[in-house]
């Protein structure tokens, strides 16, 4: 069944999010990333989602001064999330506003730590990453400045947004978490939507392997008229508005992608889709080298 849907969610400083958006990881190619960007807003994609550790904002920012020039858009018509990590010794400030030329934008519109941590020496006895007090102190004189109209956290567990809490002066407003249907996280998200603390789902069509071969998933996308990746996406709006950032470097996916908000579930299917969640992550810090095998999930 096909329903109209909803385009934006009111965060709890009142800034209007889209609730489907684009994400950037791993493209970085300029043409490509124009036509993606271009492609995207033509369908109807409001949020585009990147951050520093991408190494393509730039690509972002040549896209839009050429899409803006073309005079069908503008700045006030994106929402743009980005990201940084709290290295010690890392000026924000500084960051943010190299982050600003290359995106070659005037503000933020939410600006994120995109990991608790920094990944520590080999041994794991020196440690690289800013406190996240003082990091939050950073980020809200970078609100305060106009840089950024909000902010928010990343792969922030339950406890770690707790504390935040208890010091922070600006709240952040999301909690950017990997939410697919084998990582469902219920608890977790009916906890931040209690405390407004709005949760946005990346990976949600989790690692496509994995995926398109569940006999269930299958099962649904069939009865729905639907295909798989639009199962995936669609369980999640469907389950909580949660907010999806679902990312493609093929433009001719994008409107496949934005059209899986218009499917309706049927309870049976709900809870045969409920009935996947087994806790598995698509992105798993603890085994990637990069992260020195810290377990920050577990």
């Amino acid at each position: 069944m096909q329903i109209n849907f909803k385009t934006n969610i009111s965060l709890s400083n009142g800034q209007q999010m889209p609730i489907f958006g684009l994400g950037t990881f791993k493209t970085q190619n300029e043409q490509e990333m124009t036509n993606l960007i271009r492609t995207a807003l033509d369908v109807g994609y409001r949020l585009i989602d990147t951050a520093r550790f991408y190494e393509n904002e730039h690509l972002i920012g040549s896209s839009l001064k050429t899409i803006f020039s073309e005079g069908k858009y503008k700045r006030e018509d994106i929402f743009i999330i980005t990201k940084l990590f709290p290295f010690k010794g890392q000026s924000t400030l500084d960051v943010v506003k190299q982050q600003l030329k290359d995106l070659n934008v005037d503000y933020i519109d939410i600006l994120l730590i995109h990991f608790p941590f920094v990944p520590p020496s080999d041994d794991l006895q020196q440690w690289f990453q800013k406190p996240i007090y003082q990091q939050w102190a950073e980020f809200e004189e970078v609100h305060n400045l106009g840089l950024a109209k909000g902010l928010g956290i990343s792969n922030f567990n339950c406890q770690m947004v707790i504390d935040l809490l208890q010091y922070c002066k600006i709240r952040p407003v999301v909690n950017e978490i990997e939410l697919h249907v084998f990582n469902q996280q219920t608890r977790f998200v009916e906890f931040l939507k209690k405390i407004k603390v709005y949760p946005i789902a990346y990976s949600p069509m989790a690692k496509y392997t994995e995926v398109i071969n569940n006999e269930n998933i299958q099962k649904v996308a069939q009865k729905n008229n639907a295909s798989v990746a639009q199962v995936m996406i669609a369980f999640l709006i469907q389950r909580e508005d949660i907010i999806v950032i679902p990312k493609t470097e093929k433009s001719e996916r994008l409107q496949h992608n934005f059209d899986a908000q218009k499917l309706k579930f049927s309870e049976e299917d709900m809870q045969m889709l409920r009935d996947l969640n087994i806790n598995k992550r698509t992105v798993n810090v603890d085994t990637n080298p990069s992260f020195k095998g810290v377990p920050i999930f577990d």
